[in-house]
């Protein structure tokens, strides 16, 4: 009798081992970043390489499927995550991707709204030059947030741009603020732009500023190409003709359409 109850103690206490032995491989194990690891995180450990890369991603995805995930991350708490979600909307051609961008300039968080500035400012949107100007004549808007604002302004090059930044540059007593402000005015190239242009080369105190000042205006004149006309040279396939050459015709662009503004 003493046997048989050894007997059974013993294959009892194998299948109690076993179990949990057969569910833990069944589930993963801790290899696999299952429940029962004791690092909640191992399972990170399994995601490939590159699987996570902003640029691989964007070279596979859709850009309805990366709209809806960074739709999804700028609803984050984390500031940062917000930033980096903004970051994969810089080079994607979608009617959507501006409109959230601006709407993340009313985002509550200084780096957001500098980084959804940034961002237009390159994709040159013209699109958000009326509310990038709105923010430009609220006083709640952070003097860092305004810096970019008025270079923002300046890349799309938009005309309408112009008397904000006029403005801007009335206000600010900032030297690069002031400074940023005369090399927008150029890179926009409005002549109601000449006047105060005029009075900052000739009182202004900062010898930089001045410097910035005449060169804007040799840029509203067509005298200086400005810099995304320089962009435009340097990437132009017409490899045989001179880049002063280039930059003449482009001059001369520049000023037919300065002309036609009027």
């Amino acid at each position: 009798m003493t046997i048989t109850r050894n007997l059974f103690f013993v294959l009892a206490l194998g299948v109690a081992v076993a179990v949990p032995r057969l569910a833990f491989a069944q589930y993963g194990g801790q290899g696999l970043g299952s429940a029962l690891s004791s690092n909640p995180m191992s399972h990170q450990g399994q995601v490939k390489p590159g699987v996570d890369d902003m640029q691989a991603n964007a070279a596979t995805e859709t850009p309805f499927k990366i709209i809806k995930d960074v739709e999804l991350g700028l609803k984050d708490a984390d500031p940062t995550v917000r930033v980096t979600e903004l970051e994969k909307l810089r080079f994607l051609q979608d009617p959507k991707v501006n409109q959230l961008l601006t709407t993340s300039l009313s985002d509550p968080d200084v780096r957001v709204k500098i980084k959804a500035i940034d961002i237009l400012g390159a994709r040159e949107a013209n699109d958000a030059v009326t509310p990038m100007s709105t923010m430009l004549f609220l006083r709640s808007t952070e003097p860092i947030v305004k810096l970019h604002l008025v270079a923002a302004l300046g890349r799309i090059g938009d005309s309408q741009g112009t008397l904000p930044i006029m403005q801007y540059l009335g206000e600010d007593q900032d030297e690069r603020g002031r400074g940023t402000a005369v090399f927008a005015l150029g890179e926009i190239g409005s002549d109601k732009a000449v006047p105060l242009l005029n009075a900052v080369v000739a009182q202004d105190q900062s010898q930089m500023v001045r410097r910035l000042a005449k060169e804007a205006l040799q840029k509203v004149s067509g005298e200086m190409p400005t810099e995304r006309a320089k962009t435009i040279a340097a990437n132009t396939n017409k490899d045989n003709e001179p880049t002063d050459q280039k930059l003449a015709k482009l001059r001369e662009m520049d000023k037919k359409m300065s002309d036609m503004e009027r």
